[in-house]
Formats: structure tokens, C-alpha cells, sequence
């Protein structure tokens, strides 16, 4: 009768011990690429795709910046680059600011020489978990701070809105 383990170390007389752990590491490794890139397991492949229409408010910026928000222009993420689309509409109006009188009540006055702008973008979007995704690293959440840039700009918003169509 053999033994499992002879005295050299090896399993059944033919394998040593080490040479079946690398064997099982290996098949392990060969699985998890092929389970990786089936493309199955990802939530955020291009079939969950949907087109969406965020709205951006931009706060006290120049006349100058606002005349450079073009609809048709491409807008990008200042952190990372990526492209969040394309501006489909600009609505500007005056800046307002909340001002305190010498008596202890507040107004809302003008501010001269800025404007407030409501930027809609159009965007292709994964779609997850609820949650919509810019080129599939990006999330977009209302009520958030976002970074951008065009040609010409570089400015910070407030994400207002989101829209599935």
C-alpha cells in the first residue's frame, strides 16, 4: 500500500506538493481572467446605456464666460477629462446676492456685471444601480459640485437635475 505523502513529499509518489499548489493557483488565476472578460459580471456595459439631460447652475460668473457657453460646444470633467457631453441649451440670467442692510434685514440686490446660468448638457450615460455613470467612472448626482471646462471656460457648477429619455 502507498502512501499519500512519501518521505520525499510527494502525493502518491508523483507530485510533489508545491508543484499542486502552483497547479491549483494557476487554474484559479486562468478562471478569474476568463470570468473577468467574458464581459457577464460588469453592470456598466454598453447595453445599459441611456441618453440623459443634466442641468448645471453656474453661479456669479462674467459676461465674458457666458458669451463662450455655445450650444453645440463639448464639455468636460476638469478632474479627469472625460467629455460629459454637449451643451443643449444656456439660459443666463442677473446675478443676485443676498445682501444685509444697516438696520438687520437682508435683500437680494444685482450683482453687477455677472450672471447666473442654467446649462443643460446632453449626455450618453451607464445606467446601474440606479445611478448614472460618464464614461463609465464618472457618477452624476444632483445637488453636487462638478468641475468642468470647454474650449474656452473653466467653471464650477451645481448639478441641478437629471433626466433619463
Amino acid at each position: 500500500m502507498k502512501k499519500i505523502i512519501d518521505d520525499k513529499g510527494r502525493l502518491f509518489g508523483l507530485f510533489s506538493i508545491i508543484d499542486v499548489i502552483v497547479a491549483v493557483v494557476v487554474v484559479i488565476l486562468a478562471a478569474s481572467v476568463i470570468l473577468k472578460f467574458s464581459g457577464k459580471a460588469n453592470p456598466l456595459t454598453a447595453t445599459n446605456t441611456v441618453e440623459v439631460t443634466f442641468t448645471v447652475q453656474i453661479s456669479t460668473i462674467r459676461e465674458s464666460n457666458v458669451k463662450h457657453l455655445r450650444v453645440g460646444d463639448k464639455i468636460y470633467a476638469t478632474d479627469i477629462g472625460t467629455m460629459l457631453g454637449t451643451i443643449s441649451d444656456v439660459k443666463v440670467t442677473g446675478a443676485k446676492s443676498i445682501e444685509s442692510l444697516p438696520n438687520g434685514t437682508y435683500v437680494e440686490a444685482d450683482v453687477e456685471g455677472y450672471f447666473d446660468v442654467l446649462l443643460s448638457v446632453d449626455s450618453i450615460c451607464s445606467f446601474s444601480n440606479g445611478r448614472y455613470y460618464v464614461d463609465r467612472t464618472l457618477e452624476l448626482n444632483a445637488n453636487s459640485e462638478l468641475w468642468m471646462y470647454t474650449k474656452y471656460n473653466d467653471i464650477r457648477g451645481i448639478i441641478m437635475s437629471i433626466t433619463a429619455e
